[in-house]
């Protein structure tokens, strides 16, 4: 019975986590639904009772394409919108109406289509475009038909300039998305980096595998952050209302390099450890405590990012900063056991490589990165930096 109720108990807080995720996610997207919907709704009324359009089912269809779309391209993707719409209809009214509809009759329509819309352009929007329009004109949209060719390019016009206007007069938070990507990515590493640490601590493979598995499939996280923060830049720029947050997304911008840095140092850092352990070596203590200093900061910097506070950034980051400058200046040589082998040479490497990725994600340059390792060369590049860490 007892383990009935237990079981009965981690339903229910899974049930409970689900609708919290689901909560979240709507949360998350009601202000872009909105912002379809009432954009749909102004670009219909617009085409239909101002232009005078009787079925201008493109304006809106064209606002959802381009409000929906991410990654920070929806200015020029209106304006291939708008391009392949007039190509299409030039192309459809001179060209192929008269070949009416059926099976190779398309298949002539969309080769010729896309023939001639690639060479004006290579954009792939214009070139489907171009094809949808040519389709319309050939089989629903005859000329001389109650809808033609040019009312479809008016309409697509209309949805393209209602779609802008509503990013920048209706704009969204620009850099909520990419400040959660980053808090989310930092987590990651904050826990493959503690994965790792264990493994070598217990020798244990298996751990490291699964701190594998996870840093493997962060890739997608480090394309979401760049897509966001390109969405961010493009509505600073489009809206006036976000004029003066620009300072701050372009700050934020120079964090995805060294952020995709670090996830690639972590991931080769981790197979290194793996080797290690397979072949029955051992690395120091003091590696493997420079790895748990590694994962608590990086937890530090997921926090801050999550609850986007000024205040904790300015008062957490400094302290992730002073706690990544005395790793480098322990992970020197002397790191390195009495009888290392090649891959514990090789985790050290990496783990130096990482110190200096997160402390340009806490916004450093490389060189004074670089410059607070602990030397190994005779000859280093940047003059090795003393500090006092209290």
């Amino acid at each position: 019975m007892a383990k009935q109720r237990m079981g009965t108990r981690e339903r229910l807080e899974l049930v409970d986590k689900s609708l919290q995720a689901r909560l979240k996610r709507v949360r998350k997207r009601f202000l872009p639904i909105m912002q379809t919907g009432l954009a749909s709704g102004l670009a219909y009324y617009l085409a239909h009772d101002v232009a005078g359009h009787p079925r201008p089912f493109f304006a809106p269809i064209t606002v959802v394409i381009i409000v929906g779309m991410t990654g920070g391209d929806r200015v020029s993707k209106s304006v291939d919108m708008a391009l392949g719409c007039i190509l299409g209809v030039l192309v459809g009214d001179l060209i192929f109406y008269r070949l009416g509809a059926g099976g190779w009759q398309i298949a002539v329509i969309v080769a010729g289509s896309l023939l001639i819309a690639s060479f004006f352009s290579s954009s792939v929007l214009i070139n489907n475009q171009a094809a949808i329009g040519a389709i319309l004109i050939a089989t629903i949209m005859p000329p001389g038909a109650e809808v033609t060719g040019i009312d479809r390019t008016v309409d697509a016009f209309i949805g393209c300039v209602v779609a802008l206007a509503t990013i920048a007069l209706i704009p969204q938070a620009p850099m909520a998305s990419a400040r959660a990507e980053v808090s989310k990515v930092m987590g990651i590493m904050s826990s493959v980096l503690d994965d790792v640490a264990k493994g070598l601590r217990h020798g244990d493979a298996e751990i490291i595998d699964e701190a594998l598995e996870i840093i493997r499939g962060s890739q997608t996280g480090i394309d979401d952050l760049a897509s966001a923060v390109k969405s961010g830049e493009e509505a600073s720029r489009v809206s006036p209302f976000l004029w003066g947050t620009r300072r701050y997304i372009n700050s934020l911008a120079r964090v995805i390099p060294p952020v995709d840095n670090a996830v690639r140092t972590s991931r080769v850092l981790a197979r290194r450890a793996r080797v290690l352990v397979e072949d029955n070596d051992a690395c120091s203590p003091q590696q493997v405590e420079i790895l748990d200093t590694l994962a608590h900061v990086c937890l530090e910097i997921s926090e801050v990012y999550d609850v986007n506070s000024r205040v904790a950034q300015a008062n957490v980051i400094p302290e992730c900063v002073n706690q990544l400058r005395g790793a480098a200046q322990n992970a020197g040589m002397s790191a390195l056991p009495e009888d290392a082998v090649l891959s514990a040479y090789a985790v050290l490497a990496q783990t130096r490589s990482l110190i200096v990725d997160l402390l340009m994600v806490c916004g450093m340059s490389r060189e004074s990165a670089v410059a607070a390792l602990a030397p190994t060369s005779s000859t280093p590049r940047f003059e090795p930096e003393s500090f006092d860490l209290d």
